[in-house]
């Protein structure tokens, strides 16, 4: 990938409207989400507002690495930008990259000249479809309608700090989304799609390929639920000795007592009928599966 900066795309129309502020990178082995900013914002010709692609975690991207000393998507929450504002937080890669980055948040936020929409790109371990993270409620499962991606409700509830409820209390209207495996070049293409059905539901912009970006989404889809909510996450230490069990995918059914993972307290047993979401196939990270279940 080429060399990044923090602003991978900055593209300001004459004609006033909303901002889509776009964020990959947060961690740093999911540069997808970059690549395919660029790749929408060569595509752009006439529109309104402003669109901009922030990269998240420059140091932690450079290297290939989740992160370098704390996940940056987990920094977020109102106790720990008290605790960066007075000082209080380690002088780490993820404490200057939150400063950087919130700066340059700060300076789309104060440029806006209409709604602001915002988009945080993310891949996976584990390989499967596409799909989006919102909450629950009217406006944000408005705007995550438009797309056609299985759409979990309820995971960001079940971790504190990510970057999507900060800009949800900074007004924006957010969509989280995981475009498939990290090393696939599929991710690439899925995340482009997220964005230009992005740039249209927000009323900037119709780009030529926004219908076959749709057909392209929905076909990955297949027969998957339209919605799942969460139950319950998983956490794990490094301590535990977490292993998920070999064959799961992003969004994968699963039958009451089947095995999911083990520890070195035993195995990790389906409570029900459900599915599995995101489950941890690399060494970093503290999410050891998300356990949800269609909704109506």
């Amino acid at each position: 990938m080429a060399e990044l900066h923090r602003f991978v795309s900055r593209l300001s129309s004459p004609t006033p409207g909303p901002t889509l502020l776009v964020v990959g990178g947060v961690h740093g082995n999911e540069p997808a989400g970059l690549v395919a900013a660029r790749t929408v914002a060569a595509e752009l010709g006439d529109f309104a507002g402003d669109f901009v692609a922030l990269a998240g975690n420059l140091r932690a991207l450079a290297v290939g690495s989740r992160y370098l000393a704390r996940d940056l998507n987990r920094q977020w929450s109102p106790a720990k930008l008290v605790a960066l504002d007075e000082g209080r937080v380690p002088e780490d890669p993820e404490g200057m990259e939150q400063r950087e980055l919130r700066a340059a948040i700060d300076e789309v936020l104060g440029a806006a000249r209409g709604p602001v929409y915002f988009l945080d790109l993310h891949t996976t371990s584990a390989g499967g479809v596409p799909f989006g993270l919102s909450v629950d409620t009217a406006d944000q499962r408005a705007f995550a309608a438009h797309f056609p991606l299985p759409v979990i409700l309820g995971l960001e509830d079940q971790v504190e700090g990510v970057l999507s409820q900060y800009l949800r209390g900074r007004g924006a209207t957010t969509l989280s989304v995981e475009g498939g495996q990290h090393a696939d070049p599929i991710s690439e293409r899925n995340l482009a799609a997220v964005i230009r059905i992005a740039l249209g539901a927000s009323g900037m912009a119709r780009l030529p390929a926004l219908e076959s970006s749709r057909a392209e989404l929905d076909a990955a889809r297949g027969d998957l639920p339209a919605t799942i909510e969460i139950l319950f996450r998983h956490p794990v230490t490094p301590e535990q000795g977490f292993r998920m069990e070999p064959g799961f995918a992003n969004i994968h059914p699963a039958r009451a007592g089947q095995l999911l993972a083990r520890d070195r307290s035993g195995e990790i047993r389906a409570p029900q009928d459900g599915v599995v979401l995101l489950p941890l196939y690399q060494p970093q990270g503290d999410d050891g599966f998300f356990f949800g279940r269609a909704r109506n």
